[in-house]
């Protein structure tokens, strides 16, 4: 049963989340019957040994409209247009990008990430298609999970449709404030509306836990069967 916790809560169980990993969260909602958290596969870390936890931060870009040249922009227009996104983006957040399917520009790139890591203390990016600029990206140290990479710009050619309201990321639903977790093997949301994410994450510590005993039992001599009988789980 979903239960609510306070800011200092979440952090301190993002925390922990963080010393576990995706495939264990992801067995972990499973086992309660959330079967359909997951995102799909091919979003890819370009700092591939980092582990992230945080709330969501919802973010929906679309094929522009009307293509036009950045000089075409008012940057007045620009700066009041980017404001909503930027001005309610906490610290330990992590930001989630959907693109409605369109791949053929950067969702995400340098200036983004620059932004949200210096200026917001957000903690990372999941993309649900290409980004660029990811040398600098990589410079500032700041993990991104995404679909591709691509040198085109967004100007011109994506439009930002909505901050702040629940989008499909990587065939998952996610809302706002919902538990994202990515690592190499990729990318689970904790649906806290639905669970009480104090469970997912001890649950999520105890299958770390058997699997570890499970993996000494059969470095010691044991073998599958072995351990599934003596324990009942691999």
């Amino acid at each position: 049963m979903a239960r609510s916790h306070s800011a200092e809560e979440v952090r301190a169980f993002c925390a922990r989340l963080e010393k576990t990993h995706t495939p264990a969260v992801s067995d972990t909602l499973d086992e309660l019957g959330f079967m359909g958290q997951v995102m799909e596969a091919g979003f890819v870390p370009i700092l591939p040994n980092v582990v992230v936890a945080g709330p969501a931060y919802t973010i929906e870009e679309a094929r522009t409209k009307e293509s036009r040249k950045l000089s075409d922009y008012d940057p007045a227009f620009v700066a009041e247009a980017l404001s909503p996104l930027f001005d309610n983006m906490r610290g330990g957040q992590i930001l989630v990008v959907t693109t409605n399917g369109f791949s053929g520009a950067g969702a995400f790139g340098e200036l983004m990430a620059t932004t949200a890591k210096f200026s917001r203390g957000v903690k990372a990016a999941v993309v649900d298609g290409p980004i660029r600029d990811i040398s600098r990206i990589l410079e500032i140290g700041f993990p991104v999970w995404a679909r591709g990479n691509i040198p085109a710009d967004s100007v011109g050619r994506v439009d930002l449709v909505g901050v702040g309201r629940p989008v499909s990321c990587g065939g998952v639903r996610v809302e706002p404030d919902d538990i994202v977790v990515a690592d190499r093997d990729g990318v689970v949301v904790i649906p806290v509306r639905q669970v009480d994410l104090a469970e997912v994450v001890q649950k999520a510590e105890e299958v770390v836990a058997a699997e570890r005993r499970s993996r000494q039992e059969i470095r010691s001599g044991l073998s599958l069967l072995e351990v599934y009988k003596k324990y009942g789980k691999l």
